[in-house]
C-alpha cells in the first residue's frame, strides 16, 4: 500500500465535526462497515472512496484533531495516520 504524502501541518484548522460535512462526503451512505476493515490490506475499497472525495482534507483533520484511532479517515488508514502523527510530534 503506497504511503499517503500528507504534511499534517497543512490541514484544515478548527474543522467541525462530521455531522456538519460528512453529506459532502464520497462515502455519504455508505456501509460504515467498509472504513473498519480488519487488516490494512481489506482498506483498499474504503481507500477507493475517498480518492474522488471532495471533503478528504476535513475528514483527515477532523481524524487526527480528534485522535480517530481506528478505521479509514481523510484517504489514509489507521497506521498511516499514526506514521503521519509521528513525523510531525
Amino acid at each position: 500500500m503506497r504511503e499517503p504524502e500528507i504534511d499534517v501541518r497543512t490541514l484544515p484548522q478548527h474543522v467541525g465535526p462530521p455531522d456538519v460535512w460528512q453529506d459532502a462526503a464520497a462515502c455519504y451512505g455508505i456501509d460504515p462497515e467498509v472504513f473498519f476493515p480488519t487488516t490494512e490490506e481489506e482498506a483498499g475499497l474504503a481507500l477507493s472512496y475517498c480518492t474522488v472525495c471532495r471533503v478528504r482534507d476535513l475528514c483527515l483533520a477532523w481524524a487526527v484533531q480528534n485522535g480517530e484511532r481506528y478505521g479509514v479517515w481523510g484517504g489514509t488508514t489507521e497506521q498511516q495516520r499514526r506514521r503521519l502523527i509521528r513525523r510531525v510530534a
